[in-house]
């Protein structure tokens, strides 16, 4: 937007060659009235099968065109506090700032020049919706994309598409305390586990067919997406992707690791069950993102495997980078004695069974304390 008149005297301003740039000039003041760009950010948010969200804008300039949700940045507030606003406004999300992203100049018809500073939002969660100047959200495959309406918005969306891995990877949070696989009735457990506070969820399912299978991780994944809870699937990597999961946890006897690689979209969590030192070292290289380690103690869910013991545990905790999970055996008199080696990640199937909530409850309180 032209500066036509001084802010101070009122006066019409003329144009002059000032510091090797035509600048707005006030004669009557003696000096230059500069221009600067207005700050604006942008919101960049991913779902689990690696898609984008964009908003469909209801006013100009760009009705009916899609970009990133963001906006202006109003007096008192910073970029992060805006990007997390505007996401709010503009689609129901809450979140929390990822990573900074790019700072890209924008064309606006209105204040000429806008500066547009993108950071990723991650662990977003409630119920999606279009709000404020918004006609639509909804997640977009980045190869098919629809007419944006910002050429700023584009670029910042080629700097993150070249690093996806990068930007987007979910990382296990350390600590995670409990970790929930599913029994019984799978979509009871997971509303009680993700309620009271579980950071990961799998759903482990030997039984039902396969479309029972894919229904079921659908509604998981719906609940879990509210309370940003890590979303795992036992096994089949086909429904873990149609599900949109956030990762697979495999079995020994499962799809090696590098051949799930080259099946997942980047930034996928791949699990590995272990049993010995020697399997997690070879997990570990392979670049799993966390190994399970166990059975720890006796258990009836792997009658087939001796337990390790704890004295395995300490030797695998020191030789590995990826995040540990202790299995198998455990229960509330037990997971002290995995705290003292070091150990804040604990899996069960039998404890989080019964009084889903209550279990979960207990365990952070001993892991996390």
């Amino acid at each position: 937007m032209a500066k036509a008149y001084c802010p101070d005297c009122g006066r019409a301003l003329i144009r002059r060659q000032i510091e090797n740039r035509r600048r707005w000039f006030c004669e009557h003041c003696q000096r230059p009235v500069y221009e600067n760009p207005v700050p604006a950010t942008a919101a960049v948010v991913a779902d689990p099968g690696g898609r984008i969200l964009l908003v469909r804008r209801s006013v100009d300039p760009g009705r009916g065109l899609w970009c990133l949700p963001g906006g202006f940045l109003e007096i008192g507030e910073t970029p992060e506090q805006c990007v997390l606003r505007e996401l709010k406004e503009e689609t129901g999300l809450d979140g929390r700032i990822g990573r900074f992203v790019a700072m890209e100049m924008g064309h606006s018809s209105l204040y000429e020049s806008v500066l547009v500073t993108a950071f990723t939002v991650v662990d977003t969660h409630g119920d999606m919706h279009p709000g404020d100047d918004s006609a639509e959200a909804a997640f977009h495959p980045l190869g098919t994309l629809p007419e944006l309406a910002f050429a700023s918005h584009q670029r910042v969306i080629e700097r993150v598409s070249g690093h996806w891995a990068e930007y987007f990877k979910p990382r296990l949070v350390d600590p995670l305390g409990a970790y929930v696989i599913t029994s019984g009735d799978h979509l009871e457990v997971s509303r009680q586990a993700c309620q009271a506070g579980a950071r990961i969820l799998q759903y482990r399912d030997k039984h039902a067919p396969w479309a029972e299978k894919l229904r079921l991780a659908r509604e998981i994944r719906r609940l879990t997406r509210r309370t940003g809870t890590l979303f795992i699937v036992n096994d089949q990597l086909d429904i873990a992707q149609l599900a949109e999961a956030d990762g697979v946890h495999l079995g020994q006897e499962d799809t090696p690791i590098v051949e799930a690689r080259r099946l997942v979209p980047a930034g996928f969590l791949i699990g590995v069950s272990t049993h010995s030192k020697k399997q997690a070292l070879a997990a570990d290289r392979a670049g799993a993102d966390y190994l399970a380690i166990g059975p720890v103690f006796d258990t009836p869910t792997k009658p087939d495997y001796p337990p390790i013991g704890l004295e395995t545990v300490r030797q695998v905790a020191a030789a590995v980078k990826a995040p540990l999970v202790a299995i198998g055996g455990l229960d509330l008199d037990n997971l002290g004695s995995l705290t003292a080696l070091g150990i804040r990640n604990a899996a069960m199937v039998r404890l989080f069974s019964r009084d889903t909530a209550t279990a979960v409850v207990a365990v952070n309180r001993i892991l996390l304390s």
